[in-house]
C-alpha cells in the first residue's frame, strides 16, 4: 500500500512539473492556442460540423481551442490566405481555383493554402422546384426563362460556392439570374435559414442550394409544399467537371437516391462537389498533426453530423486534397503508411 502511494505522489508530480494532461492528445512540448474556423453561413452543414468536430479537438486536446464563424466557399480561401482565420472549410474546385488564381472566380492566386484533407464529403446541388410548376428538369426550367416568363428562385448568397457554381450552370444553358430579374422575375439571395419560410409561404417557387444528404433544409421545404428536384443531364454534369472540377459522372455519387425526401421516391441525377479542410500555413505542426489525427480516427462522430461524411476515407484523404498538405498533415499520413 504504501508503495503505491509513492507511486501515486510521484505521477502527480510528474504531471505538475510538466504540465501533462492525460486528456492530452498532442506532445507535451505543445503550445496552448485558440484558432478561428472560418465555415458557412449560419444554420448550414458546414457550421454545424465545423461547430461538433471543435468540441470534439477540445476533449481530446484541451489546448486547442477551435471558434468557428459564419463564412462561405469563395470567401474562404481568401480569409485564410490573409491571414483572418486559421481553419477553414474548402470546396474542391473552389480551392483550386483560388490557389492558382484562376478567372472568373478569382483575379489574382491566393498561395497561402494548405490542407489537412480531402474529399471529406460529397455535397448536392438541389435545384428545388414546387410541383404546381409542372416541370421535372433543369432543361424546362431553362426554357421558362428563355421563353420570357416570370420565375421567383431564392438563390444562394452572394460570396458562397454555391452561388458561383449555380451562376456557372445558368451560364452554360445562356441564361443569368439578371437574365431572370430582366424578364420581371425574381431571384431572392437568402442565407439557407430563410429559404424554407420563402419557399413555403410561396414567395418563391424554385430554391437553388449546395448541402449534403439529406438537407434538413429541403427535407423542410418538400414536407411544407410539395416539391420536386429537377434532373440534370449527363451533358451539364459532364462539362462542369471538366470545365471546374466537381465530381465527375462515373463517380456514381451524381445523384440524389430515391426516397431521400418526401414525394420524390426515384433517383435524381444533379451536380456535387467534394469538400476539404484547409488549413493556414502558419499553423504549428504539431497542432495540425493532432488535428489530423483526431479528424482521421473519429469518422463516426463526423457521419453523426452528417451522413454525406460516409464517403470520407482516411487512407486516400491526404491525396486528394486540391492544394498542398500542411506538414503537419503529411506527417501523420507519412506514419499510417497512407502517403509516401
Amino acid at each position: 500500500m504504501r508503495n503505491r502511494w509513492k507511486m501515486l505522489v510521484c505521477v502527480a508530480l510528474f504531471v505538475a512539473m510538466t504540465g501533462i494532461s492525460f486528456a492530452q492528445v498532442g506532445p507535451s512540448t505543445m503550445k496552448a492556442g485558440t484558432y478561428t474556423w472560418v465555415a458557412g453561413g449560419m444554420g448550414g452543414g458546414w457550421y454545424t460540423v465545423a461547430g461538433g468536430f471543435a468540441r470534439l479537438v477540445n476533449e481530446k486536446e484541451p489546448r486547442i481551442t477551435i471558434k468557428v464563424i459564419p463564412g462561405g466557399g469563395v470567401a474562404n480561401p481568401i480569409q485564410l490566405s490573409q491571414g483572418d482565420a486559421d481553419i477553414a472549410w474548402g470546396v474542391g474546385y473552389v480551392d483550386k481555383a483560388a490557389y492558382n488564381g484562376i478567372a472568373p472566380i478569382y483575379d489574382k492566386p491566393y498561395k497561402n493554402l494548405m490542407a489537412i484533407a480531402g474529399t471529406l464529403a460529397v455535397d448536392y446541388y438541389h435545384f428545388l422546384a414546387a410541383k404546381d410548376q409542372g416541370i421535372t428538369t433543369l432543361d424546362q426550367f431553362v426554357a421558362k426563362v428563355k421563353k420570357g416568363e416570370k420565375v421567383s428562385v431564392a438563390a444562394p448568397m452572394t460570396g458562397t460556392s454555391e452561388f458561383v457554381m449555380t451562376s456557372f450552370v445558368l451560364q452554360y444553358y445562356g441564361i443569368s439570374y439578371d437574365k431572370i430579374k430582366q424578364n420581371g422575375g425574381k431571384v431572392i439571395q437568402a442565407i439557407y435559414g430563410d429559404m424554407p419560410s420563402l419557399f413555403k409561404d410561396r414567395h418563391v417557387d424554385y430554391a437553388f442550394t449546395c448541402v449534403g444528404l439529406p438537407a434538413a433544409i429541403v427535407t423542410e421545404m418538400s414536407m411544407g409544399r410539395p416539391s420536386i428536384l429537377l434532373s440534370l443531364s449527363d451533358e451539364i454534369i459532364d462539362y462542369c467537371a471538366k470545365t471546374y472540377g466537381t465530381v465527375a459522372l462515373s463517380s456514381g455519387l451524381c445523384k440524389v437516391p430515391g426516397g431521400t425526401y418526401t414525394g420524390m421516391p426515384n433517383d435524381i441525377q444533379t451536380l456535387c462537389h467534394s469538400t476539404e479542410i484547409l488549413v493556414s500555413p502558419k499553423m504549428p505542426d504539431d497542432v495540425v498533426y493532432v488535428i489530423t489525427k483526431i479528424l482521421n480516427e473519429n469518422k463516426d462522430f463526423l457521419v453523426q453530423l452528417g451522413a454525406g461524411y460516409k464517403v470520407f476515407d482516411p487512407k486516400t484523404a491526404g491525396l486528394t486534397t486540391q492544394v498542398p498538405l500542411h506538414p503537419g498533415a503529411l506527417k501523420y499520413y507519412k506514419e499510417m503508411g497512407y502517403v509516401k
